[in-house]
């Protein structure tokens, strides 16, 4: 399956449009308020979404829906290419779009019977990959990042005493993986669901054709649900004041291709 914009008129990606282009959607924030609209960049048509400044979450502030698959996969790839302006302002973070399966838990409500695996940009545009999943950590109420980086260990979660010196996160690291602005990216996720009950669940993502992050998960205990939907979320956030924008941002989308067969 893929999606593209090219042949979208310029102007708002009315819901009459994105319903046409998505599979079986659902909650749909950002739609109907105007915040999606299709641009001009470098001679194509590209999906824009504006966040605006002021607000975090996709209530306000950016985009969020559920594209439905109409059944459960074991494993599935999704690649897409994003860009954002030059002067974006990565302020504390936000989040990318990714698979969900089940109840698909996110928003600091956490399920056994789902998972989400989405993305974030943090400060300097430093990226992980976010998951809520079975194993992560009960005390735990928010998603678990793991950040994306060159070096040859690529799980690596930020634990509780990296964000109780969180400072250092934000100084940069040869090693991590950051957006530049103003540049194209292409971002692809593979997710593998694990056998119910063990700890052989995969997500591995590759960051323009260099993998980043490559983690082993348990993500369910029984085989009640799979990869099922396609989470399009898009805005600042966390959900404190001081994640939000300081002005309108825009972010940019373009060639999105899934695939629900091991990658070659």
């Amino acid at each position: 399956m893929e999606i593209s914009f090219q042949n979208i008129p310029i102007g708002p990606y009315t819901e009459e449009i994105w319903r046409k282009q998505w599979p079986s959607v659902t909650k749909p924030r950002g739609v109907a308020e105007g915040r999606l609209s299709i641009v001009e960049l470098d001679q194509e048509h590209v999906l824009c979404v504006t966040c605006l400044h002021g607000q975090t979450g996709p209530e306000a502030g950016g985009t969020s829906w559920g594209a439905r698959f109409g059944k459960s996969y074991d494993e599935a790839t999704v690649e897409y290419r994003v860009r954002v302006d030059a002067d974006f302002d990565y302020k504390r973070g936000g989040k990318l779009p990714g698979f969900c399966g089940g109840s698909g838990p996110m928003g600091g409500r956490n399920t056994t019977d789902g998972f989400s695996a989405r993305i974030m940009w943090r400060e300097l545009g430093m990226m992980t990959q976010y998951v809520y999943y079975i194993g992560k950590a009960a005390a735990k109420q928010w998603g678990q990042d793991f950040i994306w980086t060159k070096a040859k260990n690529k799980q690596v979660p930020i634990t509780s005493d990296m964000w109780k010196v969180w400072d250092t996160l934000k100084v940069h690291h040869e090693d991590r993986v950051y957006m530049t602005p103003d540049v194209w990216h292409t971002i692809k996720t593979y997710v593998k669901m694990n056998t119910p009950g063990s700890d052989d669940g995969k997500i591995i993502s590759w960051f323009d054709d260099e993998e980043v992050c490559n983690l082993t998960l348990q993500f369910r205990k029984d085989d009640s649900f799979g990869i099922d939907s396609f989470k399009f979320a898009v805005f600042f956030g966390g959900n404190e004041p001081s994640w939000a924008p300081d002005k309108d941002e825009r972010i940019y989308f373009k060639d999105f291709k899934f695939s629900f067969e091991t990658p070659s």
